[in-house]
This record gives structure tokens, C-alpha cells and sequence, in this order.
């Protein structure tokens, strides 16, 4: 089966996206796929979750690839199936018009795309692209690609009536080494931030709940690592200035590879108290390296209450306060014992190649090789 994976853009600026997408590309060749990533050549493209897997053929395309351009690419490797990773985009409507017209199977994974709060944001030019086009690529996809039941569920309240597998995003477990009960002298009084900095990701909300709480853990510092518009980075440092936070907060830049491990294995919690996630990938990394999560229902990480390896709360400055010193009061080795037991986890459920079967399996039914399919949203 020769699957093609289309992304517009793999570049690190793109956060999550940047980084599942090449995992997935992994996970699918890893479980037998003819596999080929093709996205847009950029300025930092992020391919780091497959060096030393040359099985994933990767095609990079010219930013600004003609329509019969990106026609003649699509058309010359023969493709069973295309899965697109994303919408909006009027590439990934080029991408979709293509194999219409020549009958190739096609699966629009989102990626939170559709979810209510980021359909209000530019709500006007959304309305008028799903008019001209989006609504019809989507409907007539063989496939809709949901990353939890959540987003299934938004998807149908829209009035999609065509296919919904709810398949999340995978992890290589082995990039993010879980800290071990010998590196826990390294663990500093740390709570990180780590994902792109986006008003969508609720750092005020964390600012001002550290600001009640800095009183009274002095000891505590919080760490917000991440890339973003230079004029919203500038207004956080304004704000965390304005309210004497500049000793206990810091706003870093983007860290990758071992970087990044190092800074979540030396951190206490992990917070993301953000509005809207369609998966979460930090949330999956953090729990990876051992560390407990904190983050909002706006998440589908439920999962975190129910097993006990972290806090899933409603949004507000009262319940992340409220939480936070929950977490900090249960002491260093309570902390130690839920990461561990989220890494655990992770790894048991999300692991690249156990989500790349799941794919398959979804691209076998859609070309009537796998009836049994069973993750679909009913």
C-alpha cells in the first residue's frame, strides 16, 4: 500500500503538528506502508523524528508549488491513499481536488482545525472558505481523522455525515528517556511551560495564577519555552514585569532534541493551561519523560484524572491556583511516583507504532481490505 502523508508545512514554527506528523509518517511505515511525507520546503523544517528511518521517503516541494506542479507529484508515485493533515490552506484544497479528479481515496485529519474555539477566531474568512470549498473537501473525504472523541464530536455537530476514526497521535517513547529514580537530584522546584506561545495557550492565566501563589513558594520558579509573534512575547514580559514576577518567571526560547528533554526531566510539573488542543503533543511528551501534567478540559486529557498521573481541570485562574498547590503540597516523591506512572502509560497507549497500525487499518477499510474496522465515532 503506497500512502501519501501531505502536510503544507513541517516547519518547527508549526509546534505539534511539526513534530506528529513525521512520527506518524514513522508509525505507518514502521507497520508496512509504502510511505512518502510530502509538505513545503521552509526556512527550519523539523524532520528530527526520522533520522535513521530512511523507510519514510520525504518529498519536499517548493513553497509556492503550482497547482500542476503539485498535480504532477501526486500523480507520479501512484498513491493507494492520500492523507492530508490539515485544512483551510487553499494547498490542502489543491491536494483534495487532485485525487477527486483521479480517484484517489483521500483522509482530512484537522488537527483541532474545527474545534469551536478556533473556529472563532477570523470566524468571517473560515465562513467563507468553508463556503467556497472546505465543507465540500471535507464531506466528501473518505475519511475524517478525529484525535480524540471530543473533536469526533464537534465534527458531527457541524453536520459532517461521512466517516469519523477517532485514532490519536502517537510518540517514540524512545526520544524522551524517562528520568529515573537516580536523576532525581536534578529535579529543580521548576513548573515548565513548553509549547508555542499562542494567546490560545492561556499564559496569562498562568502568570496571574503564579502571581497569587509566589507568595508563599518563593522557592518555586516557572519556565515558559516556546516560539512566537515577537509582539505577544513582548507583552507577556511586559506583563510579567508590571506584577514583580522577573525573579520567578522567565520566557525562553524554543528548545529541541536533547535540549528538550533535559528541560522537561528537570522540571517538577508540566502546566498547559491552554483553551483549546485537539491532542496535546507537549502533554504526551511531558508524560513521557515522567513528569505529572497539569492542564484544562479543553484537552481530551481526561485520562489524566481517571488515572491518576495528572490534573485535567476547567480553565480558570482559580482552578490552575487551586491545582498548582495541590501538586506542589504532595511533596517531591508523590510527584516522582505519578511520573512515573505516566510514563507508563504513554507508553502502553500511545506508542508510534501501535497508532501507526491503527492507521492502517483505517486505509485498508477505506480501500475494502479491512471490514472489521472499529474505530469509528458511531
Amino acid at each position: 500500500m503506497r500512502v501519501c502523508i501531505f502536510t503544507s508545512t513541517n516547519d518547527k514554527s508549526e509546534g505539534g503538528p511539526s513534530r506528529s506528523v513525521p512520527i506518524l509518517a514513522k508509525g505507518v511505515s514502521k507497520v508496512g506502508c509504502d510511505t512518502f511525507l510530502m509538505t513545503r520546503e521552509t526556512i527550519d523544517m523539523n524532520f528530527h523524528a526520522l533520522e535513521g528511518f530512511p523507510a519514510v521517503r520525504l518529498k519536499i516541494l517548493p513553497y509556492n508549488i503550482t497547482y500542476k506542479q503539485l498535480e504532477q507529484e501526486i500523480l507520479i508515485d501512484k498513491y493507494d491513499i492520500v492523507h492530508i493533515q490539515g485544512i483551510w490552506i487553499p494547498i490542502y484544497h489543491y491536494v483534495a481536488s487532485i485525487a477527486r479528479k483521479y480517484g484517489i481515496p483521500y483522509i482530512i485529519t484537522p488537527r483541532g482545525a474545527l474545534e469551536p474555539w478556533s473556529l472563532s477566531q477570523k470566524k468571517w474568512k473560515k465562513k467563507l472558505a468553508m463556503l467556497l470549498y472546505q465543507r465540500f473537501d471535507i464531506q466528501n473525504a473518505n475519511a475524517i481523522l478525529a484525535t480524540a472523541n471530543l473533536e469526533a464530536v464537534h465534527l458531527r455537530a457541524l453536520g459532517f455525515t461521512n466517516p469519523i476514526a477517532v485514532i490519536p497521535n502517537g510518540i517514540d517513547i524512545s526520544e524522551y528517556k524517562c528520568r529515573t529514580f537516580e536523576d532525581r537530584d536534578e529535579i529543580k522546584k521548576q513548573i515548565l511551560f513548553l509549547s508555542r506561545i499562542h494567546p490560545k495557550k492561556g499564559i496569562e492565566i498562568l502568570i496571574e495564577s503564579w502571581k497569587r501563589l509566589t507568595g508563599k513558594y518563593k522557592d518555586w520558579n516557572v519556565v515558559i519555552a516556546g516560539n512566537g509573534e515577537e509582539n505577544y512575547i513582548s507583552y507577556l514580559k511586559e506583563l510579567i514585569k508590571n506584577n514583580y514576577l522577573d525573579s520567578s518567571v522567565s520566557i525562553i526560547p524554543p528548545v529541541f532534541g536533547e535540549m528538550k528533554r533535559k528541560l522537561y526531566c528537570e522540571s517538577s510539573l508540566f502546566v498547559l493551561p491552554t483553551y483549546s488542543e485537539n491532542f496535546g503533543m507537549v502533554i504526551a511528551e511531558a508524560l513521557a519523560c515522567g513528569i505529572p501534567v497539569i492542564t484544562t478540559t479543553g484537552t481530551p486529557w481526561e485520562e489524566l484524572n481517571t488515572n491518576k498521573i495528572g490534573w485535567c481541570v476547567e480553565l480558570s485562574v482559580e482552578n490552575i491556583v487551586l491545582t498548582i498547590e495541590t501538586a506542589i503540597q504532595l511533596g517531591e516523591e508523590k510527584l516522582f511516583e505519578m511520573g512515573q506512572k505516566g510514563h507508563m502509560y504513554v507508553n502502553d497507549k500511545y506508542d508510534y507504532s501501535k497508532v501507526g497500525m491503527k492507521n492502517k487499518q483505517l486505509y485498508q477499510w477505506i480501500l475494502g481490505e479491512n471490514p472489521d474496522f472499529t474505530l469509528l465515532y458511531k
